[in-house]
């Protein structure tokens, strides 16, 4: 795919809005999306839209006219004071504009009359950022006039904090505004509709208030598009920190001192850069740089440090990350460097949609049936490595009762490691792993098999042998392909200590799985909670280098055939082990007492 590029993940900007959306409701705020941080892209706008905002504001008409022209539905607020140069644009494009200029409000009305419309405008108070605003000494004075203009209709008054001075919206600041606003009705008899007390930044007064008093309108851009809190630069909770994520690319991987040779001036942009002395780091060139976006606002994803950038290059000291030549190196982003990327024709701007479940569906069944041509040809290189008994080990483990009398949880020595160290960070968590299943021989396999096809015979009278096995096949494999008898499979999910119970993965009732559709790893037809459950499971071994399944999150694979298609390996480690050379591999204890559930 294109690099540099910034994937856009719509659902994910759907989630926060309705989120944030939600949150503010609570208290009787309303809130307008602002697109200029993402250059009103129209598809970002939609997705705005069909998540309930009603008002979409931005501080470039251009902005406007484009997602007018690309057919977003919505009502639209220009929220730069407008250009007495561009009023008639104003009204002829514009539904409502921010304004603290009266020569300009006259001249929006001047064309409204004209053009036979009315155009809605906010009046902006200065509250001390130093921004717009008219001061709130003035502000009676300037209604009273605007009150007398035809064609403009006097919605509300609004302030803007936090963005030039970073002064911030506090408690006080919300009070003074919500009591110019009573006043103003009282003096002129009129009712304000909109009391617009600021942006992104309004968030930790609005969750630490009682009494939002008359403020019923925030305008959020950054909260939206990054999830973060911006005077602090603190996650908003339930909230996405990664809806964009920036991209680029490695064009040279080099060790090389980490201090230049030679007398030192000025750089290329006029700064005379200071260098800490490392020694011989691995220092890697990404195509991307000041010119595309604001690096400054970058923060890698990986463990690697920015030393520096150019106009057209990012150096980084690699460290021990996994890096080559082409190797994609990805970035959150503060507000600065989306503005900026988003900005950038340099950078494309992919867009990442949310899909329906049975266009997912679709996609993993065919990952699968391309899954076991390949690993039907993949070679076996066996390393022997002996299996070991989950049960000899101190892991905090519970594990479900099997159907194969004297089960034992077998698995391979490197798969029994990291189980330990998964348990260990389940441990902090309170939380303990569940191990379903481990290794298995041909005739544990076919026991599974036939009890779930007794069951599916029952549930379903009509359906013929062919039809009931074609179900079962889905889930579970024949008795000589299952990945289970090599020893590196293990069926797994988490119970939480703290709730008493197996957590929520979408598609069961405790330690019984309902085997649908559903259970594919990413299924977009699940809870949120589901989600985060199954996130947080199949990072766990993801992070210990295992593969999951694709049409079972509970199962993962390493070290044999499935893992090595996945890891595009040229060959596997780990064999088919019969049950003639496991009955070697003897419980160490066969005295202690298991957690069973």
């Amino acid at each position: 795919m294109s690099t540099p590029r910034i994937d856009i993940h719509l659902s994910k900007i759907a989630h926060n809005a309705k989120t944030l959306s939600t949150l503010f409701r609570s208290k009787g705020i309303d809130i307008i999306a602002v697109t200029k941080g993402v250059c009103a892209h129209p598809h970002i706008a939609n997705i705005l839209v069909k998540s309930g905002v009603k008002i979409l504001a931005d501080s470039r008409i251009a902005n406007i006219k484009k997602m007018r022209d690309a057919g977003v539905k919505a009502s639209f607020l220009l929220i730069r004071t407008p250009m007495i140069s561009q009023a008639e644009s104003v009204v002829l494009d514009i539904d409502m504009s921010l304004n603290s200029e009266l020569s300009v409000i006259k001249k929006l009305s001047e064309f409204a009359i004209i053009h036979g419309k009315i155009h809605k405008i906010i009046i902006m108070v200065e509250l001390g950022d130093l921004r717009e605003g008219i001061m709130p000494s003035q502000l009676e004075n300037t209604i009273e006039k605007v009150l007398s203009l035809q064609g403009i209709k006097l919605t509300g008054i609004g302030t803007n904090l936090a963005c030039f001075s970073g002064v911030k919206p506090t408690a006080e600041k919300m009070e003074l505004l919500s009591s110019i606003a009573i006043n103003i009705e009282k003096k002129f008899h009129i009712k304000l509709s909109m009391i617009s007390g600021g942006n992104s930044a309004n968030y930790n007064w609005f969750s630490t208030t009682k009494d939002v008093g008359r403020i019923n309108n925030l305008r959020l851009g950054e909260s939206i598009f990054l999830g973060y809190e911006p005077l602090t630069g603190k996650p908003i909770p339930k909230l996405y920190q990664d809806a964009f994520m920036l991209v680029a690319e490695v064009i040279e991987l080099k060790n090389k001192s980490s201090v230049p040779d030679g007398e030192i001036g000025l750089d290329a942009f006029g700064n005379k850069p200071k260098f800490k002395d490392q020694g011989i780091i691995r220092r890697a060139i990404l195509a991307m740089g000041v010119q595309d976006v604001m690096v400054t606002g970058l923060t890698p994803k990986l463990d690697i440090e920015i030393l520096g950038a150019g106009g057209d290059h990012i150096i980084i000291n690699a460290k021990k990350e996994d890096l080559k030549v082409g190797s994609d190196v990805s970035f959150t982003l503060k507000y600065g460097a989306l503005v900026t990327a988003m900005n950038s024709s340099y950078i494309f701007k992919n867009i990442i949609t949310p899909i329906g479940a049975k266009e997912y569906c679709a996609i993993v069944e065919e990952k699968d049936r391309l899954h076991k041509k390949k690993t039907a040809i993949i070679p076996v290189k066996e390393d022997h490595t002996p299996l070991i008994s989950l049960q000899d080990s101190d892991f905090n483990l519970i594990f479900e009762k099997s159907i194969q009398k004297n089960y034992r949880y077998l698995v391979r020595k490197e798969v029994y490691e990291k189980i330990g160290r998964i348990s260990k960070l389940l441990d902090n968590q309170g939380k303990k792993l569940i191990i379903r299943s481990a290794w298995r021989s041909f005739e544990h396999q076919q026991k599974l098999w036939d009890q779930k096809a007794d069951f599916l015979k029952k549930k379903y009278p009509k359906k013929t042998v062919e039809e009931i096995s074609k179900i079962v096949s889905r889930f579970i494999a024949p008795q000589k392909k299952s990945t289970h008898s090599t020893g590196g499979a293990v069926d797994a999910l988490i119970y939480d200590l703290r709730k008493k119970c197996v957590l929520d993965f979408g598609t069961n009732d405790g330690l019984h799985i309902d085997l649908n559709e559903k259970c594919y790893p990413k299924h977009p037809d699940i809870s949120e909670e589901a989600k985060k459950n199954r996130k947080l499971l199949m990072k766990l071994f993801e992070d210990e280098d295992f593969v999951c399944d694709h049409k079972e999150y509970w199962h993962f694979d390493y070290g044999n055939i499935g893992w090595a298609v996945e890891k595009y390996k040229k060959y596997a480690n780990y064999g088919i082990l019969k049950e003639s050379y496991v009955q070697s591999a003897a419980l160490n204890y066969p005295d202690k007492v298991f957690f069973y559930l």
